[in-house]
């Protein structure tokens, strides 16, 4: 949680007050910046804006993740690299025809 945290403050803070005077410019900026907007009120973070691209990229791994197997194929792959049965970059490259 403090690594969120950490994150979070990192990211522009803008009041709604703010926001609703400059939203038009702010929509503008989004795609172009790729930054999210942690938007405040009374002083406490309450929503998150960003562009619809990031959004879009967001849902997809989200789903991708919620998928049945998924963690549990992540924790046996994380396993084999303990183990060291990986690749060789020039392998791999080589393997998917770069």
């Amino acid at each position: 949680m403090k690594q969120k945290t950490l994150s979070l403050l990192r990211k522009r803070f803008m009041g709604v007050d703010d926001l609703r005077r400059d939203l038009g410019t702010i929509l503008n900026d989004l795609p172009e910046k790729k930054d999210e907007v942690v938007i405040t009120q009374h002083g406490k973070p309450k929503a998150i804006l960003l562009d619809l691209n990031t959004y879009l990229q967001l849902v997809d791994i989200q789903e991708e993740v919620i998928q049945p197997g998924y963690i549990d194929s992540l924790y046996k792959e994380l396993e084999e690299v303990k183990k060291g049965k990986v690749i060789d970059h020039s392998d791999l490259v080589k393997e998917l025809d770069f």
